[in-house]
């Protein structure tokens, strides 16, 4: 399993701040600004047409959401069920979220967003996840992307994944790319 709680440090490849990867296995640990953070980021437009907007039907992201999301992400850890991990920032606090979606040792999906203004980081997260992977005993990560989000297709790449053919999600064709651990 993944130790826990975890707290590995990320510097930014382009303007070298310091950010944290770190284990949402107490909601507590974020403090009373934590659910509006993730509701901050998971309003900002690419993330919420991507994973929202189907899903809230339009509505907001609200704070209680955020909440909710933190109390999930504890449960998963605590279950180990899932597996969330926050990326904070000094000033901004949580500014996104990679996940492992299920326990080891079959390969596992991984999921992520992250604020338009941290971006340039979420490669970086990616491999410090995957090190985290192999030796809690997962076989592979995964991914699925839209066909048209070359952006996390970009991410993917620099992250050493790669394309391994296409499925079908919610009617909706997903690119998927693999790593093995």
């Amino acid at each position: 399993m993944i130790p826990r709680p975890l707290r590995v440090a990320l510097t930014h490849p382009i303007n070298q701040q310091v950010y944290q990867l770190e284990s949402c296995d107490d909601a507590a640990r974020f403090g009373p600004h934590g659910p509006a953070q993730v509701a901050l980021a998971c309003n900002q437009e690419r993330i919420y047409q991507r994973l929202f907007a189907r899903r809230w039907a339009g509505r907001p992201y609200t704070e209680a959401d955020g909440a909710g999301f933190l109390r999930w992400s504890a449960q998963g850890w605590a279950e180990n069920t899932h597996f969330v991990f926050a990326l904070t920032h000094a000033q901004d606090g949580i500014v996104g979220a990679i996940d492992i979606k299920t326990p080891p040792p079959q390969p596992a999906e991984v999921g992520y967003w992250l604020r338009a203004e941290h971006g340039g980081l979420m490669a970086d997260a990616v491999r410090a996840l995957l090190a985290l992977a192999g030796p809690a005993g997962f076989a592979g990560l995964w991914t699925v992307i839209d066909p048209d989000n070359a952006r996390s297709q970009a991410v993917m790449g620099r992250a050493g994944f790669q394309p391994d053919g296409a499925l079908v999600r919610d009617g909706v064709r997903m690119l998927r790319y693999t790593h093995r651990c």
